[in-house]
């Protein structure tokens, strides 16, 4: 990744071209490019201004590692150090999660570029701090493109459009390959060459797909329209404050919502879980109260919250969306991911 001198630390847009060296950006001015044999080129001018809507999931940051220490107090994070052409400065944060293209290694010295959640929350500070997602290590070979695409695979921003051969090998971060639809992905683009349009247009060498966050059930939409599968969450293990709990498997019932056994994950939690027969209701400690067949669930004296699904009961235990414990109970979390069904008050970070 060569960096002309105009581009100064901060790229707007995430479309970074290592081999020829070209760099889009969101402003109009003389934008020339080197080719492979050192020529200079005219490419066709980006237009001043994005339409509404046209703007990329990433933002990134490019320069050389000046120093690399441990994020303290988090576990796995480093702390990367990154100076710009310009001199300016930027911590990239790096963590287990992290996706690095090719297992690059990462060395002081070494020319990087941090891509982050554009609309992540920022602590102002001094230096500028980002938590990657994705990080490129500097290959004058290929271009990278990090960002979520659409159903015709062009970029958010639109200026990426990918056209898929037999060639482009696609894989998700742990090298298995994805038969799965590539729509609203966040996907990390490995090519060579692209066309001079807008939107530019190449044929991938490699396509990586991002591994999800976890996402509340009850915000995901049916598997046909997001391709996104939850897995047979029968078979999880239902994990409640880091400790794996002894319960009734859960399901997921026909509207495609998780459904998760009431009271041995309320136990879990330390309250009382009081059943009335007669009513078909249940009583969380004082203030959570539920019916059987019923989507009004009673938090204190609040008004009854709705979360689209009511209580069932199956072969005498009570069953509740997985949202409630996040919703009704206020938990931080209550997800399924990586194969287990996760409900605790860990703080998430961005």
């Amino acid at each position: 990744m060569k960096y002309k001198k105009a581009l100064a630390g901060f790229l707007s847009l995430t479309i970074v071209s290592i081999s020829g060296f070209t760099v889009f950006a969101n402003n109009t001015g003389d934008l020339k490019a080197i080719n492979d044999s050192g020529k200079i080129k005219e490419i066709m001018p980006i237009r001043e201004k994005l339409n509404e809507g046209e703007e990329s999931y990433f933002n990134s940051f490019s320069g050389v590692v000046k120093e690399i220490r441990d994020f303290e107090g988090v576990e796995g994070s480093k702390f990367v150090l990154v100076e710009g052409e310009q001199g300016s400065l930027a911590n990239i944060v790096i963590s287990k999660d992290t996706y690095i293209v090719d297992d690059a290694e990462i060395a002081v010295g070494s020319t990087i570029t941090g891509f982050y959640k554009a609309n992540a929350p920022m602590i102002m500070i001094y230096p500028a701090q980002y938590n990657a997602e994705v990080v490129a290590v500097e290959n004058k070979d290929q271009n990278i493109k990090v960002d979520v695409f659409n159903k015709d695979l062009i970029s958010a921003d639109n200026l990426l459009k990918l056209n898929i051969s037999d060639d482009t090998e696609i894989i998700l971060e742990d090298g298995e390959p994805f038969e799965g639809d590539l729509e609203n992905r966040k996907l990390v683009v490995t090519y060579d060459v692209s066309t001079k349009s807008i939107p530019a247009q190449t044929n991938p060498i490699k396509i990586v797909v991002l591994f999800e966050q976890p996402v509340h059930p009850s915000l995901e939409l049916p598997e046909e329209e997001t391709g996104t599968v939850i897995g047979d969450v029968s078979t999880m293990d239902i994990v409640v404050n880091d400790e794996k709990i002894d319960a009734p498997a859960a399901y997921t019932n026909e509207d495609g919502t998780v459904m998760v056994p009431l009271r041995g994950i309320a136990e879990a939690l330390e309250f009382d879980v009081n059943w009335d027969n007669e009513s078909q209701s249940i009583m969380l400690g004082k203030g959570i109260s539920l019916k059987v067949g019923e989507d009004n669930y009673i938090y204190m004296r609040t008004a009854p919250i709705e979360l689209g699904t009511a209580p069932e009961l199956v072969e005498g235990t009570t069953f509740v969306p997985l949202s409630f414990f996040k919703e009704v109970v206020r938990m931080n979390n209550a997800y399924v991911f990586e194969g287990q069904i996760v409900i605790d008050n860990a703080e998430v970070m961005e």
